[in-house]
C-alpha cells in the first residue's frame, strides 16, 4: 500500500513572489497612503512580512494584481504610481489599496490604539433610533448622497 499525497491545507508562502524591490515599493506606497499621524504608526511601519503574509493568505487572488501594481516600470513616486494605476489599471489599484488597508487594520497594535476590538455581534432593536442618527453623525453623508466605486470599472460611479 502506498501513501497518497494530499494537497496542503495552507497555501504556499506568497512572499517569495515579491522581490526586495517590490517589497520596498510596497512599504513606500503603504507609508504614503497611511502616514504616521496623531500617535498612529504609518502603514509602511506596520505592514511587515507577517501582516503581508496574513493578507495574501486570506486573499491569494490579490498576489498577482499586487505584483503587477508593484512592478518597476511604474516608477518610484507613490502618488504618480497610484494615479496611473487608478486611471489605467483599476483592478491592480484596488488590489494594492486592499492589501494596504487589510494589512494595517488587521494589526493588533493598530486596533488597540484605535480602541477597535473588531467586529462584534450587536442586537438590532428596530423600534429604536440609533444614537448616531439622533446625534446627526451621518447627516453630511445623507445630504451628500450615494457615492461608490463601480465594481465593473473600478472607477467612481455616479448615482442614477
Amino acid at each position: 500500500m502506498t501513501a497518497q499525497s494530499t494537497p496542503s491545507a495552507t497555501p504556499s508562502d506568497p512572499l517569495p513572489t515579491l522581490d526586495p524591490d517590490r517589497r520596498a515599493t510596497f512599504t513606500a506606497i503603504a507609508a504614503y497612503l497611511i502616514p504616521a499621524a496623531h500617535g498612529m504608526p504609518s502603514a509602511g511601519d506596520v505592514i511587515g512580512d507577517a501582516r503581508l503574509r496574513f493578507v495574501l493568505a486570506v486573499r491569494p487572488d490579490l498576489v498577482e494584481p499586487l505584483r503587477a501594481a508593484l512592478r518597476h516600470e511604474l516608477g518610484t513616486d507613490p502618488a504618480a504610481r497610484l494615479a496611473r494605476l487608478e486611471r489605467e489599471e483599476p483592478d491592480h489599484h484596488a488590489a494594492l489599496l486592499l492589501v494596504v488597508v487589510g494589512g494595517y487594520y488587521t494589526d493588533a497594535d493598530v486596533r488597540e490604539r484605535l480602541a477597535y476590538p473588531g467586529q462584534e455581534a450587536r442586537p438590532v432593536v428596530v423600534w429604536k433610533v440609533p444614537p448616531y442618527v439622533e446625534e446627526g453623525l451621518i447627516d453630511q453623508v445623507l445630504a451628500r448622497g450615494p457615492i461608490w466605486r463601480d465594481p465593473a470599472t473600478g472607477r467612481r460611479a455616479e448615482p442614477t
